[in-house]
């Protein structure tokens, strides 16, 4: 269960790295934005909607198996953080560009990425080290 938490953990900071330094810049050059952004969320939700789920059910999974141990709940509150990033402060956002191009709320998803992606960042970071120290 770890090595599969690991994996699912890296695939998502190479994810959230990606979308920071490529993708989420790149809406800035769309220039159909309006047919663009909901082909967006469809299939980036295809990808991130999978993995996020796993993550949460192997952190609460893996958390639980520990008696709660500390090294398991850090990894869980992370998880539990980014989910909450997501819904209430990058999908609001989604949903006010699903609506119309807004160059500022672009920006704003940009700048508001930068804890999610920290976040995945370090907490891959955690679980390879606890993976790996024992």
């Amino acid at each position: 269960m770890s090595l599969l938490h690991l994996a699912i953990s890296f695939a998502l900071v190479g994810l959230i790295w990606t979308i920071q330094l490529v993708h989420y810049p790149s809406f800035r050059y769309v220039p159909d934005f309006v047919t663009f952004h909901p082909h967006h969320t469809r299939s980036i939700t295809m990808v991130v909607g999978p993995l996020m789920l796993a993550e949460l059910a192997l952190a609460l999974w893996l958390a639980w198996e520990s008696g709660w141990a500390w090294p398991q709940l850090v990894p869980l509150a992370m998880v539990l953080a980014i989910w909450a990033l997501t819904f209430f402060w990058a999908i609001p956002l989604h949903e006010r560009l699903a609506v119309t191009r807004d160059d500022s709320v672009i920006e704003q998803l940009i700048v508001a990425n930068w804890p999610r992606t920290i976040l995945w960042t370090v907490k891959g970071a955690w679980v390879l080290y606890f993976l790996t120290s024992k």
